[in-house]
């Protein structure tokens, strides 16, 4: 295999991953593979403490902007009332699409420039996250 993409919370041994480095295979580490269910969790779990869709925010937004837009172009009022704004569904992908590419870049990158394994930059980007919030909350370890 040239690419390995590991499974749900099953990560390869450390002499696993070391095989696979001396071999030149790819390791798509479960952190990073799995992100998305955790981020679609994510919203799942924000939608539930608002006790709102995540559209309802933007949907009158949306529609004024339609109307206009219709306007703009000559379109009757039966063809603007067709124009409608994104689903839920497409928000969500959206937002998912955005973060998981996001990362996968972020972690590409930092794997290239410091010539260390996925599994290796993964880590260390989230590490640094994770010490970032902590110094902005003002705590100290």
């Amino acid at each position: 295999a040239k690419v390995i993409a590991e499974a749900a919370n099953g990560p390869m041994t450390f002499a696993a991953q070391e095989h696979c480095d001396k071999k030149g295979i790819v390791v798509l580490p479960d952190l990073l593979i799995n992100a998305g269910g955790v981020i679609v969790s994510y919203f799942e779990w924000l939608k539930g403490l608002q006790h709102i869709r995540l559209g309802r925010l933007t949907k009158g937004w949306e529609q004024k902007s339609s109307r206009n837009l219709g306007s703009l172009l000559g379109l009757t009022e039966d063809k603007i009332s067709g124009l409608q704004g994104p689903t839920e569904k497409n928000i969500v992908y959206t937002a998912l699409e955005e973060i998981m590419c996001s990362s996968c870049d972020s972690v590409f990158k930092y794997s290239q420039e410091n010539r260390c394994s996925l599994r290796v930059a993964a880590y260390a980007l989230t590490i640094s996250k994770i010490a970032q919030t902590y110094r902005e909350a003002g705590t100290v370890f």
